[in-house]
């Protein structure tokens, strides 16, 4: 697994010359995503209410905390442009560390919220608009495959970096949440079979916890790391 401490270290001490550069690439790379996930998690929230769909819910869910990640994200690059700013002794930013603790920690409350009203409908059925739920989730997957190369693009131009792969990670679980919603909405609308949407939305929540885990995982070797010399 890639040492994100060492990468983010490396990050913070690029050529001077580059700095003025970097922090409007940074600027720029957090800011079309944050307004593409913003957008269309509206659309998405309004998308489940009108097609039924707990997939298409759970995605729009997930996608508001991705607003929110891509802020503080986009919040720990900038201070981490400050070399006067506290440092974990692994030379990761307080902001960076606390910037992916939140992150895990919403994506665990979105995995629960799922699960349980997963079983909620697997007890009380509810009809799910197939074909509005394919279009919505269509839209959604392309969003997200946008969003994801936009963040791609940054690690690989500035490094990768905590707060930059808890951002992807969500991004991931959202691009993986369309994916289930998709199929869901093709099961519904050629077999009318309404427990593919509660069903699928399980599986997507499993996924979404290994991820968590894996970034979880990266934080505590952090944590227990120290700055190389």
């Amino acid at each position: 697994m890639t040492n994100f401490t060492s990468s983010a270290h490396l990050h913070h001490n690029d050529h001077d010359e580059h700095h003025d550069h970097d922090d409007h690439d940074d600027h720029d790379h957090y800011l079309v995503p944050f307004l593409l996930i913003f957008t269309f998690a509206i659309v998405e929230a309004i998308g489940s209410w009108y097609t039924g769909s707990l997939a298409l819910l759970s995605d729009a869910g997930h996608m508001f905390t991705d607003v929110a990640a891509l802020s503080l994200a986009w919040l720990a690059a900038a201070l981490g442009k400050n070399p006067k700013i506290a440092r974990h002794k692994s030379g990761v930013t307080y902001a960076e560390l606390a910037v992916s603790i939140i992150n895990a920690l919403t994506m665990l409350a979105v995995v629960v919220y799922v699960v349980v009203e997963a079983v909620h409908r697997f007890k009380q059925p509810q009809a799910v608009q197939g074909l509005g739920l394919i279009i919505i989730a269509t839209l959604g997957l392309m969003v997200n495959l946008i969003v994801a190369q936009q963040l791609h693009h940054q690690t690989l131009h500035h490094g990768e970096s905590l707060n930059n792969k808890a951002a992807f990670l969500h991004v991931m679980g959202d691009l993986l949440g369309s994916v289930t919603a998709v199929a869901a909405g093709l099961v519904i609308y050629f077999t009318g079979w309404m427990p593919i949407d509660p069903i699928l939305s399980l599986f997507i929540s499993v996924l979404l916890l290994v991820f968590t885990l894996n970034l979880l995982g990266d934080i505590v070797k952090t944590l227990r790391a120290t700055k190389a010399v």
